[in-house]
């Protein structure tokens, strides 16, 4: 297997054609999947709080013509993936005063929805409650036109409710035929007849109850991909930027999911190595030198995808700083780049207090400050300046540190839009979901995700080295510019990470 210091050594030796990589692997598209429900689509009665989604999420992983994306502004569970929209308590009503802003905020491509038993153990109006679930239907098609949606039935062994759900079911197992006519992609899913022995208590099944209702959901999502009721997207994760003023960054050059390694030099140059898995795991392209460099102060220059075709693009800051973007178009010698020219005028002249981050999801970086106390400002990127401007959003956190340096923008459960990671003083890291900001959604305080690797925040990177729509942790070594990766699982209390061990050994960076 290559190993990156040894295909550094042929552009050090002055590579005289360019290296015409391999192609990489097409990642699969990527479907953003909504869990939408009460507490049983939240997890209560799972041992971890992960109700159907975990092995549900582990199916979907067994095969390889699509990803998934768990969205929706909740978060519980042990697994990779913890986003949902699952509401302890509520009621069909209760979900439906939600649902347009919920949608709104995650765009769902499917949603999987399993809710009414409330209703039904309530006695709310039980002959209108399928009349009910049909409404909240007609408002997901209506916010999300070309949606699908599956409606896993309520559990028929409910004790006490069999005829209550049995009628129920029947009822809403009929909605696809008209939902259909009116070109509306609806489903109705069989669910499983739990057992006691699968069930936690009277409402809420337990580990075991929750594989067989990922079952029948896999069955009833996979058949749908091969229908072509669901589709995907090609996976945008260079909106982002992982950060970092030193000689070795992390960006999505070519576009595949995975973050590469590219090396800028003293003199402004950049030289990227494309990442196909890593040493041990792939190897890596010499895609060699792709830009002389517009500065030689590396803390001004940043890679991150401004105009959301998934390839991340140069983006310098001025001494007075303003904004000036470079769009990848594959490099020098290999197609490229289009001067966007200056996009912000920008609202700090210290670099180290701006960051390039996707906050809203939509596959371009945004622009975001930090102010002295901590708090972070965020403008959404319209295209910039005389290219559609700029939304100001604000002030979307307090934050929780002063120092700029450990903070870190990365998307941690999938959904597009960067989160906010700290590091401690002790080099522990703690996590923060974005669901919108201050004032726009909030934030989901996930707690520590990681311990202590190093007190040194320069040397922790946060990126998507692996392409699976999470950030990955990526420890480097400032002095032969190698670095170890922690694939994403969860993170610390909810499924860990997986050393990868050394994927990069390093290059000599002049």
């Amino acid at each position: 297997m290559r190993r990156l210091l040894a295909l550094a050594a042929v552009v050090l030796v002055g590579l005289t054609a360019a290296v015409v990589p391999a192609a990489a692997a097409a990642l699969a598209p990527v479907v953003r999947v909504m869990p939408l429900g009460d507490s049983i689509t939240w997890g209560v009665g799972s041992a971890t709080a992960s109700s159907y989604r975990a092995p549900l999420w582990t199916m979907i992983a067994g095969q390889s013509r699509y990803a998934a994306r768990f969205v929706g502004s909740q978060a519980s569970g042990s697994l990779a993936a913890p986003a949902n929209e699952g509401h302890s308590g509520y009621t069909i009503d209760e979900i439906a005063a939600g649902i347009d802003g919920w949608v709104a905020d995650a765009r769902p491509d499917v949603v999987l929805l399993h809710l009414g038993i409330n209703d039904l153990n309530r006695g709310i109006d039980l002959p209108g409650a399928p009349d009910r679930l049909r409404a909240l239907l007609d408002r997901v098609f209506t916010d999300r036109p070309g949606v699908a949606v599956l409606v896993l039935g309520l559990i028929p062994t409910t004790p006490g409710l069999q005829d209550q759900v049995a009628a129920f079911n029947s009822r809403v197992k009929g909605f696809p035929a008209a939902e259909q006519q009116a070109g509306h992609q609806l489903r109705y899913v069989d669910p499983p007849a739990l057992t006691s022995a699968e069930m936690a208590d009277g409402l809420h099944p337990n580990d075991a109850g929750y594989q067989r209702m990922a079952q029948s959901l896999y069955g009833a999502l996979d058949q749908a991909w091969t229908d072509g009721a669901v589709t995907g997207r090609p996976p945008l994760a260079a909106g982002t930027e992982a950060g970092g003023s030193g000689k070795v960054r992390w960006a999505d050059f070519d576009g595949d999911g995975r973050a590469d390694y590219l090396a800028v030099a003293s003199s402004g140059e950049v030289s990227v190595y494309l990442d196909r898995g890593g040493d041990g795991h792939g190897g890596w392209d010499v895609l060699g030198p792709v830009t002389s460099g517009t500065t030689t102060d590396p803390s001004r220059v940043r890679f991150a995808d401004f105009d959301g075709d998934g390839r991340a693009d140069y983006l310098t800051i001025a001494g007075n700083g303003a904004v000036s973007v470079r769009l990848n178009r594959g490099g020098d010698g290999h197609g490229g780049w289009t001067d966007l020219g200056q996009v912000a005028t920008g609202t700090t002249t210290d670099p180290s207090r701006v960051r390039f981050a996707d906050f809203d999801g939509d596959g371009r970086t945004d622009y975001l400050t930090i102010a002295d106390n901590g708090a972070v400002t965020v403008f959404l990127n319209r295209g910039g300046d005389g290219h559609g401007g700029w939304t100001r959003l604000g002030q979307v956190a307090t934050g929780t540190t002063t120092d700029p340096s450990r903070v870190r923008f990365a998307d941690f459960d999938g959904d597009g839009r960067a989160d906010y990671s700290a590091l401690a003083d002790n080099g522990a890291v703690t996590l923060y979901l974005n669901r919108g900001g201050d004032g726009h959604g909030a934030w989901i305080p996930y707690g520590q995700i990681a311990t202590v690797l190093t007190t040194t925040a320069d040397r922790v990177t946060l990126a998507d080295a692996t392409g699976d729509g999470s950030a990955d942790y990526l420890f480097g070594n400032p002095t032969t510019n190698a670095a170890t990766l922690y694939s994403w699982s969860g993170g610390d209390g909810h499924g860990g990470w997986i050393n990868q061990g050394q994927i990069a050994s390093g290059v000599a960076i002049g």
